[in-house]
């Protein structure tokens, strides 16, 4: 499906401003402050936010092959070491045949998926998911150094934002930014995904955002985003505006 099918589509359902539809929430880290950024982000570029805890609600509020799904959470098995065993009752988690029917029928049909940091290393019971995202985190081989600032290169050419003058406007010029952030590595993106940033954090340059497309619909992953701190660098807004557009069918 054309772009402007996707658009045409949408308008003929009725369809107003785009909704981002944010699942957030999980283990161990600060989802209120970088879901908060993210909100600020997408509300910069024209889209209306919902943000919640839980899945399910999440999918209800979703307009199917219209919106933009984004996944800030950390829920999986917690069964790969013993450390986890304690917080595994509360924050392990499993995705269900019907849920990942839903959310890959969502982008078949033309909807967005948005995965942020900890997404890639979401939902180890279900293999299609990493097969949705084009790579992601596989135990005993990806890994990252401690949170701290390294460099992200960016490699694919961004169109600027509508408020291109604004501070953050690197636009299609922008080469490289620091953040500080988790550099996470070995996600190993199929060869279906474009590569838009690789970060250069001591060692070989790791691909760290990246977008595919499956059906009429898109996706974009970026593994950066750990906190606020990262959300509002503002090389880091730059390439998330784009993509937020770039999923909105622009």
């Amino acid at each position: 499906m054309a772009d402007s099918e996707i658009v045409a589509n949408r308008a003929e359902a009725g369809v107003g401003r785009l909704r981002l539809v944010i699942y957030s929430g999980g283990y161990k880290h600060p989802f209120v402050e970088s879901t908060a950024a993210l909100l600020a982000i997408a509300r910069r570029v024209g889209l209306e936010v919902a943000i919640c805890a839980d899945l399910s609600e999440a999918l209800a509020k979703l307009r199917r092959g219209q919106d933009i799904l984004a996944v800030n959470a950390l829920r999986w098995s917690m069964t790969q070491a013993d450390r986890f065993a304690a917080d595994r009752p509360t924050w392990g988690g499993a995705l269900s045949d019907d849920e990942f029917a839903a959310i890959s029928g969502h982008v078949d049909d033309g909807g967005g998926l948005l995965a942020m940091h900890t997404a890639v290393i979401c939902w180890d019971n279900q293999p299609g998911w990493r097969t949705l995202l084009g790579g992601g985190w596989t135990w005993d081989h990806s890994h990252h150094p401690p949170l701290g600032k390294f460099t992200v290169r960016v490699v694919l050419a961004l169109a600027a934002g509508p408020d291109a003058a604004g501070p953050d406007a690197a636009g299609p010029d922008m080469a490289q930014f620091d953040v500080i952030d988790e550099a996470y590595h070995n996600l190993d993106p199929a060869t279906d995904c474009e590569i838009v940033a690789l970060a250069e954090a001591g060692q070989e340059p790791q691909p760290v955002i990246w977008r595919r497309r499956q059906g009429a619909g898109r996706i974009v992953v970026d593994a950066l985003g750990h906190d606020a701190r990262s959300l509002t660098a503002p090389g880091h807004v730059t390439i998330l505006k784009a993509m937020l557009a770039w999923l909105s069918g622009q």
